[in-house]
């Protein structure tokens, strides 16, 4: 391969699989902190969207009554099950009383979010292999002495990426490119998409509203790990040329 193509591609693989674990630590950190969702719950408008859909609800009644701490831990009991196979969605309840303890989702719910469980439980058997492959490659580098790219070398391979992404948003919204992406995904005769005044979940999640400022604390996570990340093994692999040099 020449190397005007080869140098280029190495870019790229080495920047799609360093991004792609930034965005695995990203996730995992995320987790740990439940997604700051306490945070958006009092800040993006979950909590009035509760007080307001929550009474309409057609399956369920009384989620309007529940406090912040309880939809805190519910939206944990949901992140729990889908990292773990869906396990234990059924029997997530809530309490807007004493005493009463009343399931959280019905069965479309539950059957998203087991689609969404399988969906993770994917990506979590590939993280290892991705793992590999990023060292194998950073092996790569240092036997053969590549140089690492630049951050203007890392634009310029992912440019195509990064340009079409932005395009698609502001050509029709990040809402129609969220849908669009379930409508791939997911299974064609499982409902994915919830009115208010039918799911709960979508309720205490406001969605798709929530999976935005997730999806961009994940992201602006992810960059910061990159960067990190990146200019470490550039401050090692610099350091390490230069004390060669001079032996």
């Amino acid at each position: 391969m020449p190397t005007k193509i080869l140098i280029p591609f190495r870019h790229l693989i080495y920047s799609s699989l360093s991004l792609i674990l930034c965005l695995y630590l990203s996730w995992h950190a995320l987790l740990s902190v439940n997604f700051f969702y306490g945070f958006w719950h009092d800040n993006i408008g979950i909590a009035e969207t509760i007080a307001e859909t929550g009474p309409q609800n057609r399956y369920r009644s009384g989620f309007e009554n529940t406090d912040r701490a309880q939809r805190i831990m519910l939206f944990q009991e949901i992140c729990h099950a889908i990292t773990h196979q869906g396990e234990g969605l059924r029997h997530i309840r809530y309490s807007p009383e004493a005493d009463v303890h009343i399931p959280l989702l019905h069965h479309a719910e539950i059957v998203h979010l087991q689609d969404v469980a399988n969906l993770i439980s994917l990506t979590q058997k590939l993280e290892p292999y991705i793992l590999v492959m990023w060292c194998m490659l950073i092996a790569l580098f240092a036997m053969r002495s590549w140089p690492l790219p630049n951050y203007k070398q890392i634009l310029a391979v992912n440019s195509v990426l990064i340009v079409g992404l932005i395009a698609a948003v502001l050509a029709v919204g990040w809402v129609e490119v969220f849908y669009a992406a379930h409508r791939w995904i997911f299974p064609e005769d499982h409902q994915w998409f919830f009115f208010y005044q039918e799911s709960l979940m979508s309720t205490m999640m406001q969605a798709p509203d929530l999976f935005l400022y997730i999806g961009i604390s994940m992201a602006i996570l992810a960059l910061l790990a990159f960067i990190l990340l990146h200019s470490g093994l550039v401050f090692i692999q610099n350091n390490i040329g230069h004390e060669l040099s001079h032996h």
